[in-house]
């Protein structure tokens, strides 16, 4: 009896951090749309103020983050599960944090620009689809990166999935391909001043630079989780 009445206040403890989490990622999640809307104004000219928009929202949704990460640090301070053990993600969430840091920088850095250029600021056309390819695979990268990072796989002992064709790694396999294709057509287009052909090729630098941020924090968080999975089997074993 008096195990099931520990067990109440436990139970409600893990639900309750595992709701902080999903409301979490799902900031995380909406924060990632914005930074592909954000690319798509860059590559279409859009309006000072449509820029300066995204630039908000998005740091909108980084104070949600940050609100949620400090909740759930403190329940996980405070919560004792059933193995003994808390869940070993605070590491890992400021990691997926700073990613979604870098994205509000670049996307803050676009609003910028889009105030001194005006109408001005103008990529080739040849390069708009596949620049919006690339966005894609970014992006694509980074929701499978939250994805993992569900309560399901993380908080309550299911390993992670490997082997998975289409995880963060592929996606950022394609962006990097898709990058260095685009490098070689800008630095190939001598009818583009070479100050124009360096700030492009920085561009898809920094936007391809997003998806290697996510597969460095899907691969360390991937080897964070077999390694406390090895530890549980060696302490269940004895």
């Amino acid at each position: 009896m008096d195990t099931q009445f520990h067990a109440v206040p436990a139970l409600a403890s893990r639900r309750s951090l595992e709701n902080d989490l999903d409301r979490l990622l799902d900031a995380a999640t909406e924060a990632t749309a914005i930074f592909r809307a954000a690319v798509e104004a860059y590559l279409t000219a859009g309006s000072e103020s449509a820029c300066w928009s995204l630039a908000q929202r998005i740091s909108t949704q980084m104070c949600t983050v940050d609100e949620l990460q400090q909740r759930f640090a403190t329940g996980t301070r405070d919560a004792t599960f059933a193995s003994g053990t808390r869940p070993g993600m605070i590491e890992p969430l400021n990691a997926v944090t700073g990613l979604l840091r870098e994205m509000r920088r670049q996307i803050t850095a676009f609003a910028v620009e889009s105030g001194f250029s005006g109408d001005a600021r103008e990529v080739p056309a040849y390069l708009v689809t596949d620049l919006q390819e690339l966005s894609d695979a970014v992006c694509a990268a980074v929701d499978e990166l939250i994805e993992g990072c569900r309560p399901c796989m993380l908080l309550w002992g299911q390993p992670m999935c490997v082997g998975d064709d289409l995880g963060v790694s592929w996606y950022e396999s394609q962006a990097d391909r898709l990058s260095m294709q685009l490098i070689k057509q800008i630095f190939a287009d001598e009818a583009l001043d070479l100050k124009v052909r360096l700030h492009l090729a920085q561009v898809v630098e920094e936007v391809d630079r997003v998806a290697d941020y996510a597969e460095r924090v899907d691969r360390d968080l991937r080897a964070g989780r077999m390694a406390g999975l090895a530890t549980r089997a060696s302490r269940d074993s004895h």
